[in-house]
């Protein structure tokens, strides 16, 4: 990323100067006159524009590569096509904005806000997105690899077929979020709070999830296996054909959760609270599963497997 940026007061964009662009999009924005800004096709990249007031600006197949975007106001825009590749845009705002095909690969986006915004086949590979508010976004075929979306915010988002394959995901809040075919493979989520969740075919495969809260969340037929889950908060939860096979799932809680036909041969449950003799006789156990006892399984009713070693 070069270090010092381009100014924008003496660029040109189709023959008018960028300058220009802007205020007149300002004075549109106001009601005033003006024009609304359309910017198409061009190289902004290197170029600085912090602060810029681009809200409901249409871009498209602009390249914003290693430009400086801190604090720009996209909100309600449309934005299709770009390239923001390791671009700064910290605390940038892209609030209710249309996203479509855009790159936002190495970009630092830390503090930035995407809520109500939809995006679809966007990419955030490698993004630096701690603290990223992106409540109730609508995000399909959008790819998180290897992320840093700590502290991330997706409360009530909806989000299909999207990849956070080794994304950093701890401390991340997806309360009442709608799960549609996600790929969470070796991500960490520890201490994320899933609460509330409707997950639907998605993987969760080797995953982090050291002390994540699950508690009512519709879990059903999803992948866990050899996922890392000690001290989980599964409580109320549906894991109707759940697979947890080889999961790490030490006191963890599981009060009123729904364990039919839920596959925990190989898992490790010493000291999981709140299953019963009924839970653990509807679940799939076998001579490789830790019960809450301690005792190898599979469950056996009448020998008080179910409850939690005494530490």
């Amino acid at each position: 990323m070069s270090e010092q940026k381009i100014p924008f007061v003496k660029f040109s964009v189709h023959g008018k100067p960028l300058r220009e662009i802007l205020r007149l999009h300002s004075k549109w924005l106001q009601g005033n006159g003006g024009e609304q800004a359309y910017i198409r096709g061009v190289t902004l990249s290197d170029m600085d524009l912090q602060k810029a007031d681009l809200r409901r600006a249409i871009l498209v197949g602009v390249n914003f590569l290693d430009a400086n975007l801190s604090g720009t106001d996209f909100t309600e825009s449309e934005i299709r096509g770009c390239d923001f590749r390791n671009a700064v845009l910290f605390k940038a705002d892209f609030s209710s904005s249309d996203l479509s095909d855009n790159n936002f690969q190495r970009s630092l986006l830390a503090e930035s806000n995407f809520s109500q915004a939809q995006a679809n086949q966007v990419q955030f590979r490698d993004a630096n997105m701690r603290d990223t508010r992106l409540y109730e976004v609508q995000m399909n075929s959008c790819d998180f690899f290897n992320a840093n979306l700590n502290a991330a915010y997706f409360n009530h988002s909806v989000l299909t077929k999207c990849i956070f394959v080794d994304a950093d995901l701890e401390n991340s809040n997806f309360l009442r979020a709608r799960l549609q075919s996600v790929r969470f493979t070796a991500a960490k989520l520890m201490d994320a709070n899933l609460s509330s969740i409707q997950a639907n075919d998605c993987d969760f495969r080797g995953a982090k999830l050291n002390s994540a809260k699950f508690s009512l969340a519709n879990l059903c037929q999803n992948l866990f296996c050899y996922a890392e889950m000690p001290g989980c908060d599964l409580r109320e939860s549906n894991l109707n054909s759940a697979d947890f096979s080889g999961s790490s799932l030490q006191k963890s809680l599981f009060s009123e959760a729904n364990t039919m036909s839920t596959d925990f041969r190989g898992s490790v449950l010493e000291g999981a609270r709140g299953l019963t003799a009924r839970q653990l006789s509807q679940s799939f156990t076998a001579m490789n599963t830790i019960l809450p006892s301690g005792n190898r399984g599979p469950f056996v009713r009448g020998r008080r497997m179910e409850l939690p070693v005494m530490p």
